[in-house]
């Protein structure tokens, strides 16, 4: 399979990615984990880039509202971890650009979602604070919650918000599945179920492995999922599991900091893609679920990946952190 670099823009700490499409309007968004910008690349123009919003950032998520080109944003998620002051922010489109709204402060908030309600009543919200109080960077004496509730896009806020009981440490990682979503930390993998018929949310523990981040597709064309975990928070190792997430491979601990993580289908089969943020810096794609891998780029540090469908064509999204990076790759899967 060949990677071929088609976009190189320039973005410190580049991070949170998002492909917002509605309208007839088609985008790349990009945001920085610093005091930096946001950008939107028009893919119906050449990557013609604008500013979302120039600096504050501190973006560890962006959500899209369903069905149009508005969409949430995490903002102030720093220094490191020690966020005490993140916030999340609207952004409306306004039919050249968009305009900012202040949704509330939700200290330590690191990954959030929003979905429709299987009614179609409105909006569920779910927010993973990594902590939930520190004395400094270093300490996690405090752990993390899981809020949920419901996301009122008329009065621009979360309301009916409330905590589930339980305490994650270092709460990372957050995978939107099909009805549910996984959760992950210090404590393991967890499967949070969305409220249907009446009944409330309901968290099951899946995993008991301390756990950073997990993604899932079909990997060895068995027609069941693999999940691709890293472990331990932000590595150092690779877990790939069977849909009882069974281990098939572990791998060596050889470069630290895993974090972009992505799965899919390429071509006419599915794939892993994986990204360290230490050491050897690599983007890799993972063919197996032995963690065999092929090289896409290397030195480039990418904090989150996406893969997104253009006019028959296939393009990997990186935001390539430690270069300062905005990338994007034409798949040829043939080659």
């Amino acid at each position: 399979m060949k990677f071929t670099k088609i976009l190189n823009d320039q973005l410190d700490h580049c991070y949170a990615v998002m492909r917002l499409q509605a309208q007839g309007r088609d985008f790349l968004v990009v945001a920085s984990e610093e005091n930096q910008a946001c950008n939107a690349y028009d893919l119906d123009n050449d990557f013609a880039k604008q500013t979302v919003w120039p600096d504050v950032g501190g973006t560890m998520t962006m959500v899209q509202i369903p069905g149009t080109l508005n969409f949430l944003a995490t903002q102030k998620f720093y220094p490191g971890f020690n966020s005490a002051a993140c916030r999340i922010v609207k952004e409306t489109w306004n039919g050249n650009g968009w305009d900012q709204t202040i949704v509330g402060d939700f200290p330590y908030i690191h990954r959030f979602d929003i979905f429709e309600k299987a009614d179609g009543t409105g909006l569920w919200y779910v927010g993973c604070s990594i902590a939930n109080s520190k004395k400094d960077t270093d300490d996690w004496s405090d752990p993390g919650k899981i809020w949920v509730g419901e996301y009122d896009d008329e009065k621009e806020e979360v309301v009916n918000q409330r905590a589930l009981d339980i305490r994650i440490e270092k709460n990372h990682g957050y995978k939107r599945m099909d009805g549910y979503s996984l959760i992950t930390g210090v404590e393991g993998i967890f499967k949070l179920t969305w409220p249907v018929d009446g009944k409330d949310w309901q968290l099951e523990k899946l995993v008991d492995r301390e756990t950073s981040d997990i993604f899932s597709a079909d990997v060895n064309g068995d027609g069941k999922v693999e999940y691709l975990a890293i472990e331990g928070f932000h590595g150092p190792y690779l877990r790939m599991m069977d849909d009882q997430f069974q281990t098939l491979a572990k791998s060596d601990a050889d470069t630290p900091f895993g974090h972009a993580i992505w799965g899919g289908k390429l071509g006419d089969r599915e794939y892993f893609i994986f990204g360290w943020r230490e050491g050897k810096q690599d983007l890799e794609l993972i063919t197996d679920d032995q963690l065999n891998v092929e090289l896409i780029d290397q030195q480039v540090g990418p904090s989150n990946v996406l893969v997104y469908e253009k006019g028959g064509k296939q393009y990997l999204l990186s935001a390539n952190r430690e270069a300062n990076q905005v990338a994007v790759y034409a798949i040829d899967p043939e080659n």
